[in-house]
């Protein structure tokens, strides 16, 4: 199958995974259920409790099944944004929560799988790039699509977008063929200091980018921005990400993982501290369009190291790293709450970006991965 189309399947698999996942962060602004802040809490936190579950159990199973799993993941992501949609009560939208974390979590350790066992190490930096470009485009488009579909057509309608969709890239599917190579090698995932070291340093990365993702919009509200400006200060998050995303490969491939993410992290992490002071329209528009920039030259150099760390035993290797990465998605909101009623905003960006910058330092003493 065209190699191509591949990079279009998989990174639509993981579009959507995203997508739905930040989608509450705009919609519930516009939700009839009127969450407060706690509630927001518990559904961001349920969605990543449920997406972390999965994380090991599916890199093993992603690494002898890739094409089953995918599929079914995919099929319990449409119903569970379905039932998100339909959702009459706060109880509801908490079930559905929870149900879309359990089917998102199996779709990035069984791409990059499915990446990993049809590129060569040398073409899967770039390969990894172009399939990274959804995440760019899924803040993108939530922050343009999610406040217009929520004002014209009603905030419901999101999820029945997302759960139309999930199906149809589910069929489209059943004709990929995986290779699937067995390696005579053991590799202890659990005890490689690699992947340890990723893991962690991981962990604390995305505990501050969740808490900027999932805020950084009602923050804007908060500043005075209109819904409109918020949302395209929101997108900008990401948009220069798009460029970004697609040149990352030929930097890893250039400077190496380590740093990648070292120093582009080391920039992310000062950026988001520069959120506490320019809150001007112009200077979170500015400050939002460097940082996607910078952030989406981070997001294949992770899929990158977990990929030439595992080898063929990429599902696992992404899954163990994905589960840490994820748990960060649990504790941030509740984190990000807690410091915003007890303090403010301003403290909360000061916080994440202190995190972010202790994670760069972290891989550029520890990691030894080229």
């Amino acid at each position: 199958m065209n190699r191509f189309f591949i990079i279009f399947l998989t990174s639509i698999s993981f579009f959507l995974s995203y997508f739905s996942r930040i989608a509450w962060s705009i919609v519930s602004v516009y939700s009839s259920l009127r969450p407060t802040e706690v509630e927001d809490g518990v559904i961001f936190s349920l969605f990543f409790l449920g997406y972390i579950i999965v994380q090991i159990p599916s890199g093993i199973i992603a690494d002898k099944k890739p094409k089953e799993v995918i599929i079914l993941a995919l099929i319990g992501l449409g119903v569970s944004s379905f039932i998100s949609g339909f959702a009459i009560s706060i109880q509801e939208e908490y079930f559905a929560s929870i149900l879309m974390g359990l089917s998102a979590g199996w779709i990035y350790p069984v791409t990059i799988k499915i990446l990993s066992s049809s590129f060569s190490r040398e073409e899967l930096p770039i390969a990894i790039g172009y399939y990274s470009l959804a995440w760019p485009l899924s803040i993108v488009l939530a922050g343009l699509i999610l406040p217009f579909l929520s004002i014209s057509i009603g905030w419901r309608f999101s999820y029945y977008l997302i759960s139309i969709i999930s199906i149809i890239v589910a069929l489209l599917y059943l004709g990929l063929k995986v290779n699937i190579v067995n390696d005579s090698k053991k590799f202890k995932v659990i005890t490689d200091k690699n992947v340890i070291i990723v893991s962690f340093a991981g962990f604390l990365f995305f505990l501050s980018y969740w808490i900027i993702t999932l805020y950084a919009y009602k923050y804007f509200i908060y500043i005075g921005l209109n819904d409109y400006i918020a949302g395209l200060a929101y997108s900008l998050l990401a948009l220069a990400g798009i460029p970004s995303t697609i040149i990352a490969g030929y930097i890893i491939r250039k400077i190496g993982v380590k740093n990648t993410l070292s120093f582009f992290e080391g920039i992310y992490g000062i950026l988001a501290l520069m959120f506490s002071f320019f809150i001007s329209a112009i200077g979170v528009m500015v400050i939002s369009t460097i940082m996607g920039f910078v952030r989406f030259i981070i997001t294949p150099a992770n899929s990158s190291a977990v990929s030439i760390i595992g080898k063929n035993k990429a599902g696992s290797v992404s899954g163990f790293a994905n589960f840490f990465w994820q748990s960060s998605g649990v504790i941030a909101p509740i984190l990000a709450s807690f410091i915003i009623i007890s303090l403010n905003y301003f403290i909360l960006w000061i916080i994440a970006g202190v995190i972010i910058v202790l994670s760069a330092i972290l891989y550029y003493v520890l990691l030894k991965v080229n």
